[in-house]
């Protein structure tokens, strides 16, 4: 068996809620700038998910895990129900994870989660320019152009801290990182 076939209903809802889960958690964690910033962070979630089942995509399971939330699109509002209490679920998808896939598959599912939550921390500042664009360039061309910019583009010691995220959603990103600690 291979790819998320190797893990139960309930590991793969699991393993699948928690990208949306936790893009949502880090848009709840500074809601201080209203309604705007939270579609734009919608926004941004949706297609970097997309984009990371691209990123991802070849050996290994993570862009099956991705694929797997965008085909269940339908329970992401539901999921976004438990987004408070996300940390626990992110420590048990890791040690799943690893206990089942190995190690390098739970750090590749680790650094994808905190690829989407520095995107969705991001969200407001990077894509608020996005309203004085005209709408003929088309939006979601705007958003995927910026969120593939952003892939791995951070440095190991900022990846966990990115640039231009309000300290609340700073210190939300550093809680998911230790509890996406992959045990060597």
């Amino acid at each position: 068996m291979t790819g998320i076939s190797i893990f139960s209903e309930e590991q793969i809802v699991l393993l699948a809620s928690l990208p949306y889960r936790i893009g949502v958690w880090i848009s709840d964690s500074d809601d201080e700038d209203g309604e705007a910033d939270d579609r734009r962070e919608m926004k941004a979630l949706a297609v970097c998910i997309k984009m990371a089942a691209k990123e991802y995509d070849g050996p290994g399971i993570v862009d099956d895990i991705l694929r797997e939330t965008l085909a269940r699109e339908r329970s992401w509002s539901g999921w976004a129900e438990g987004a408070f209490d996300v940390l626990p679920d992110c420590k048990n998808a890791v040690a799943l994870l690893q206990g089942k896939a190995g190690i390098q598959e739970a750090r590749n599912y680790r650094a994808a989660m905190m690829e989407i939550a520095a995107t969705v921390a991001q969200a407001y500042g990077e894509f608020s320019s996005f309203d004085e664009i005209p709408e003929d360039e088309g939006v979601l061309g705007r958003i995927v152009g910026k969120v593939v910019g952003g892939f791995s583009s951070l440095s190991k010691d900022d990846a966990n801290h990115p640039m231009n995220v309000s300290a609340a959603e700073d210190s939300a990103i550093s809680q998911l990182s230790a509890a996406l600690k992959v045990s060597e």
